[in-house]
């Protein structure tokens, strides 16, 4: 018997990377469940965006970016969208990278331990390497299968740590309420964005 788990885990795993674990670290320990809100509520608004994204591939035949370009008849608009569009993309990508190689680095760290800036930098370095060598190197399956692993070593780590914690339920549905604590907002926009 063969086991499928389907492109879930892909989607998972493109979603929840080691930034968006040190994005949630953080705020758990900054806030504790004062901001579990966010996360309701950024994943209502990925599952619109992305079934919105998928209708207009379908029906359209056209990714994001093609139906603006289409929608603007005006060369000089066209121009600017196209500059703003690469540019999105450009500073998006390299930000969500940054936070994946980031949030590795830290968590590496804190599994070797953390001997300064230096290391942390090597760390980045390394991870990036490797990632390069696995997207270059490998094909499709290779990295489908790693991305899947990843994200059953998240799922599992998760998981037993729910379990070893034990957290107040009370207080986890009182923070579905929406509210900002006081020096939250930035830990609130990142928790949205990642």
């Amino acid at each position: 018997m063969k086991l499928s788990i389907g492109p879930g885990a892909l989607v998972a795993a493109a979603f929840i990377g080691p930034g968006t674990v040190t994005a949630c670290t953080v705020a758990g320990a900054s806030f504790g469940f004062a901001l579990i809100w966010t996360l309701v509520f950024a994943t209502f608004a990925t599952i619109i965006l992305q079934s919105m994204a998928a209708r207009l591939g379908v029906g359209a035949r056209l990714g994001l970016g093609e139906a603006l370009m289409r929608t603007a008849g005006n060369p000089v608009l066209k121009g600017v969208l196209a500059v703003l569009i690469l540019a999105a993309l450009g500073l998006g990508n390299a930000a969500y990278e940054a936070g994946n190689l980031t949030g590795g680095a830290l968590g590496i760290d804190a599994i070797i331990g953390d001997n300064g800036p230096s290391q942390t930098k090597n760390v980045v370095l390394v991870l990036s390497l490797l990632a390069a060598a696995v997207l270059l190197l490998g094909g499709y399956k290779i990295v489908e299968k790693l991305l899947i692993g990843l994200v059953l070593i998240m799922a599992l780590s998760f998981t037993v740590s729910a379990i070893l914690v034990r957290p107040d339920i009370g207080s986890m549905l009182s923070g579905l309420i929406p509210s900002v604590p006081e020096g939250g907002l930035l830990t609130a926009i990142a928790l949205i964005g990642t």
